[in-house]
């Protein structure tokens, strides 16, 4: 394994899902990457919105990067998604070929509805990969 996905809305049960990335990436020697979803937006919405989109995903990909690293992942890079937070949480485990996705059960932090209950579900059905569902 090279590679863990962590999916985070900067949540409580996010963050203890970028906690157990962390570690597991430590402990495997393996580059984390840590994921946000900005959401379903048009393009004008988008446009419009932008910065302050930009800046609270900044923000939750910026706290949980520091998490990961006070826990020991070496090697931790960011990224910011925008669409449909399953489909975009799988398009990214795919195109990173992660050996594992790391998800929280439920999520209701800065960018609500990243990891709904629905979302987790959907995942661990279709990742290409092994799943960790972290309560």
């Amino acid at each position: 394994m090279r590679r863990i996905v962590v999916a985070t809305d900067g949540s409580q049960g996010a963050n203890r899902a970028v906690d157990i990335a962390a570690r597991i990436a430590k402990d495997r020697h393996c580059e984390l990457v840590i994921l946000t979803i900005g959401g379903s937006v048009t393009g004008a919405e988008l446009r419009h919105l932008s910065a302050t989109l930009e800046s609270a995903a900044k923000q939750v990909l910026d706290k949980a990067r520091k998490r990961a690293l006070r826990l020991g992942a070496t090697t931790v890079r960011t990224l910011t998604v925008w669409g449909d937070p399953a489909e975009m949480i799988i398009d990214t485990v795919r195109r990173e070929k992660a050996g594992i996705l790391v998800v929280g059960r439920r999520g209701r932090g800065q960018l609500s509805g990243l990891l709904l209950g629905s979302v987790s579900q959907k995942v661990t059905s279709l990742a290409p990969c092994v799943v960790m569902v972290v309560p």
